[in-house]
């Protein structure tokens, strides 16, 4: 478990050095930061000159990338240009929102989900099963930036139940957590329906029923637990993917997280908040996914010995 668990941590410590350095020359690439975030506010050139000397961006870009690993391996991202604060202290300001709102997005899919496979898998091709296929298909269908607005009219604006935005009324994490949990919901019912129909048709299950079992023991006991195992995966992974569909979501909900962070640095070309935002977004994915893998080498042990 041990060198299974060392293995990917070096993996993800692999991952993050290249996400870190893609980031870096990409946005090196783009143009010069300095001048593309002081020529919107009316400064003259000489001025602009005297930033960039001060903030070594005239510096060989191999220089620069040298500095940029050595700082960041502390966790140091300079200064934000927008709001004059560190940046890496911006990010870490807003990612307890962040978090707050996957975790309410993994309970949502979770509590939904898991029924709803249930319901679908208990007579496959029934009215029931092909309903559930429909709500998954639109699920999966309807992006974010849809769906979000369209709960935000229906249920802040036409019936008000839910706050329109902001953190601080009460229920306000509902309607961004049920748009973020609408794609991983359907992949969750998908795949934990076919889980669950494969894990029926089992010599475990037969004998189980042969035994006399009740029906409820045999699917929490038995069937339920063997097609939770591909599920794990599948959770792991949509809850790294709904950190990336937070910058919309946190966007059309005014939610004060790190994804609405990351729309405020590229509007205002503020290349240290950005480069602080992607590796904070890439070290909370690395970290979801190392969870997720550990988790399953416990529930599933011949995990550990690949």
């Amino acid at each position: 478990m041990i060198r299974f668990l060392g293995a990917r941590v070096l993996g993800a410590a692999l991952v993050l050095w290249v996400v870190a350095s893609l980031t870096f020359l990409a946005v090196m690439a783009s143009g010069d930061p300095i001048t593309a975030a002081l020529q919107s506010t009316g400064a003259s050139p000489e001025m602009i000159d005297q930033v960039r000397t001060e903030l070594g961006y005239d510096r060989p870009l191999a220089v620069q990338y040298v500095d940029f690993l050595a700082h960041a391996v502390r966790g140091d991202f300079g200064e934000s240009f927008r709001y004059g604060k560190d940046a890496m202290g911006l990010v870490a300001g807003r990612l307890p929102n962040t978090i707050a709102l996957a975790l309410a997005a993994l309970a949502v899919t979770v509590a939904l989900g898991v029924p709803l496979a249930l319901a679908a898998s208990w007579r496959p091709n029934s009215p029931v099963d092909r309903l559930v296929s429909l709500v998954c298909a639109g699920g999966q269908a309807i992006p974010n930036f849809v769906l979000g607005p369209v709960l935000l009219l229906v249920f802040a604006v036409a019936i008000p139940l839910f706050p329109v935005s902001g953190t601080t009324a009460p229920f306000a994490i509902v309607l961004p957590a049920l748009t973020l949990a609408a794609y991983p919901v359907a992949r969750l019912v998908r795949v934990l329906r076919a889980g669950i129909l494969e894990a029926r048709s089992a010599d475990y299950v037969r004998t189980a029923r042969s035994k006399g079992l009740r029906p409820s023991r045999i699917v929490s006991r038995h069937v339920l637990a063997n097609a939770m195992l591909p599920s794990v995966t599948v959770l792991g992974l949509q809850v790294a993917g709904t950190l990336g569909g937070a910058v919309v979501v946190e966007t059309v909900f005014s939610w004060p997280g790190v994804g609405s962070l990351a729309r405020d640095a590229l509007m205002s070309s503020d290349v240290n908040l950005a480069l602080a935002v992607v590796v904070a977004f890439a070290a909370a994915v690395l970290v979801v996914n190392l969870v997720t893998d550990a988790v399953y080498a416990l529930v599933d042990p011949r995990i550990r010995l690949t």
